[in-house]
């Protein structure tokens, strides 16, 4: 088992860094407190981990909000001022801290964090792929996918009959199974993840640097 997954890994590793080199190798200015966790993410990512990747998304899309509308509460302090430091950052945890996504991201467009069409954007992500696979409602991941599975049933002992006896396999009986059954749906969650997980960061990330960079603006 060991010679299958270090060469198998090590492999994954090497071909999928040169997709995410600029995201590893970026230094945001305000952000910077979150490279441990984008890493993770990353390193998911090379390893093709999907589905963790984009539940580690989910959480970096939350943090990265509440953590800008905190950050800019606290513009200009530093630990040099500590009292005046922790009096705002806990003034702040207490108006944004236990907000759920939908206000924050009403919370960020009002501070002008984010434009309009980067909150359509994140509450669309918000909808189809954050709740979702953080409520784990299989039924939400699969929406676009077909209603069912369409295969033939055999018996397994009428096979081995006929293999036996050099006779032609008898086509099985056609079925219909929904797409919901947990084998199913979860082979599409794997394959939908694949797909998605790579462009949600991305997209996420995008609008992260563009947040460091009005924060930057208002410092200067």
């Amino acid at each position: 088992m060991k010679t299958y997954f270090i060469p198998n890994y090590t492999k994954m590793v090497e071909i999928n860094y040169g997709n995410l080199k600029t995201y590893f190798l970026h230094k945001p200015r305000h952000f910077l407190p979150l490279t441990s966790l984008r890493n993770e993410i990353l390193q998911n990512l090379q390893l093709e981990l999907f589905q963790t990747a984009i539940l580690g998304t989910n959480h970096f899309l939350e943090r990265m909000i509440k953590f800008a509308l905190i950050e800019k509460h606290t513009l200009g302090l530093d630990y040099s001022n500590h009292e005046t430091y922790n009096q705002k950052t806990l003034e702040a945890i207490d108006l944004y801290d236990n907000l759920i996504l939908f206000k924050s991201l009403d919370a960020a467009e009002e501070q002008n964090l984010i434009t309009e069409s980067e909150k359509v954007i994140l509450t669309a992500l918000r909808q189809k792929i954050r709740n979702p696979f953080s409520h784990a409602e299989i039924k939400k991941i699969l929406i676009d996918a077909p209603e069912n599975f369409t295969g033939f049933m055999f018996n397994i002992n009428d096979v081995k009959e006929s293999l036996i006896k050099g006779e032609p396999i008898q086509l099985g009986e056609k079925k219909k199974i929904t797409t919901l059954s947990s084998t199913f749906s979860q082979l599409y969650q794997q394959k939908y993840s694949e797909q998605m997980a790579l462009n949600y960061f991305i997209t996420v990330y995008g609008i992260m640097i563009n947040i460091d960079k009005k924060l930057l603006d208002l410092t200067e």
